[in-house]
């Protein structure tokens, strides 16, 4: 038979509850956000070891904590009961928070949360946080949901509570408040025995719905749907109850008769081998290679090096390259210390025939070299007995003739130039003698020296004013 046309979830999957089988589904094992859904996991993993009547004082971080509330007073006491049906029906995160803290705090129910999830064959769930809001790390399957919803059916404890369609909490003083369950089935779909709907804006709507008609219970699961989530489940429960009889399976349910107790692998979340199909064929069970159990869930799965365990020859040659490798580098390093130390003495060498004389204290040679080398043809610092090629003798003899050729025609330039600029003595028509560029000391006729259109401040560039 054809699955119902129409659903609107991004993965769905509908199946016998008592048997397991998978009757349609879709994208069954694609990974996502859970939203509230994860509640199921937290009622599972906490219910059990906390009787009903025992009571739980609200701290104000239960009381505050992010998303639905049904708004439970800090400092008043509420029986686990009270607890756990603010929890289930109306998805109170206040109430999650509260009953986290009171079976041992959020790191060790979430470690009891994801090793309870690996062990009832949900391996692709990854909790990462008890009240379901987005947290990093954490995601689910449709395949996985319909698991943790079957197994909420079939424990007492945790079914008591789904059908709730309504209850009152103690508020402040004598005041008393109600609750509704946020089930949209309950009551508008016949045969409805829950279980849990959630949203939230990164997840979108998820449910988890189960309903039983003619001794045959349906459940449900919907990810990423519409936020009427209602409608894709109501025609995928419509169509279950149809063609369940007609119907061949495309895969069962993992259950906890597919985890092997005491296999490493399983403790891990993966699955053990030989686990019952899945949706798509696939194994319903199988490891989610997208990192299940890293966020605060089982420890991963261990390597094996082989058949006998034993290091093969691969890993030998590694380890030899690896120890040649850190062999010569550390060889390496010790021979520019000792080049560095011998530098930084200031030590000297001896002069042979032509060299270029003993290096001063500071190191620098009479050349004007660089620090630290040594002006001796064919030495080499610190070491006896090593020849060096002529090359830098050859480069050290050119640089200076060099030097020297550019030092002669600087002084042969600045002396030409001083000749030239020298004042030349003059006789000007008065035959009275004075320097080319200045003006004449002596008064000019018919002028007076204190006339004060006349300076007798040079020209710029004469003799008497400053060079540029």
């Amino acid at each position: 038979m054809p699955p119902p046309a129409g659903i609107t979830a991004e993965a769905w999957l509908v199946a016998d509850a008592g048997s397991g089988a998978i009757l349609a589904a879709h994208n069954a094992h694609l990974p996502d956000l859970p939203a509230s859904t994860m509640k199921m996991l937290t009622a599972l993993t906490v219910l059990p070891g906390l009787p009903p009547d025992r009571e739980v004082t609200i701290s104000d971080q239960a009381a505050q904590v992010d998303g639905t509330r049904v708004g439970l007073v800090p400092g008043v006491r509420y029986t686990v009961r009270d607890l756990a049906t603010a929890m289930l029906i109306a998805s109170g995160n206040d109430a999650t928070v509260a009953l986290v803290e009171a079976a041992g705090g959020r790191e060790a129910v979430l470690d009891r949360m994801n090793r309870l999830a690996a062990s009832l064959g949900a391996s692709e769930t990854v909790a990462g946080d008890p009240t379901g809001l987005d947290a990093p790390g954490q995601h689910t399957t449709a395949h996985d949901l319909a698991v943790i919803g079957r197994a909420a059916l079939n424990d007492p404890i945790v079914r008591g509570y789904l059908t709730i369609p309504r209850a009152s909490l103690p508020g402040r003083g004598d005041e008393r408040f109600e609750i509704a369950n946020h089930n949209t089935l309950i009551g508008s779909y016949e045969g409805t025995i829950g279980i849990k709907n959630g949203y939230t804006v990164a997840a979108g709507a998820t449910f988890v719905g189960a309903a039983t008609r003619n001794d045959r219970t349906l459940i449900v699961s919907l990810l990423r749907t519409a936020p009427a989530y209602g409608t894709d489940a109501r025609a995928l429960l419509d169509w279950g109850f149809a063609h369940a009889a007609d119907v061949r399976p495309v895969g069962r349910l993992a259950g906890p008769s597919d985890v092997t107790p005491g296999d490493p692998t399983t403790a891990g979340g993966a699955v053990a081998p030989g686990a019952a199909p899945g949706g798509t064929g696939e194994r319903a069970g199988r490891a989610d290679s997208r990192g299940a159990g890293q966020d605060g869930g089982s420890p991963p799965r261990r390597a094996t090096t082989g058949d006998a365990g034993d290091v093969g020859a691969v890993t030998w040659t590694a380890l030899a390259v690896t120890v040649v490798a850190t062999a010569l580098t550390v060889f390496g390093r010790v021979r520019r210390r000792r080049g560095v130390a011998g530098r930084a003495t200031g030590r000297t060498t001896r002069s042979g025939s032509g060299s270029a004389g003993r290096w001063d204290a500071a190191g620098l040679g009479q050349s004007g070299g660089r620090r630290g080398r040594s002006t001796t043809p064919g030495k080499v610092p610190g070491r006896r007995g090593h020849r060096r090629g002529t090359n830098r003798t050859r480069r050290d003899s050119a640089a200076a003739r060099a030097r020297r050729e550019r030092q002669s025609v600087v002084e042969e330039y600045q002396a030409t130039r001083s000749a030239a600029s020298a004042p030349r003595p003059r006789t000007d028509a008065n035959g009275q003698r004075h320097l080319v560029g200045l003006p004449s000391l002596h008064p000019e006729p018919g002028r007076s020296r204190t006339d004060s259109s006349r300076t007798d401040t040079p020209p710029f560039g004469t003799a008497r004013s400053p060079r540029p």
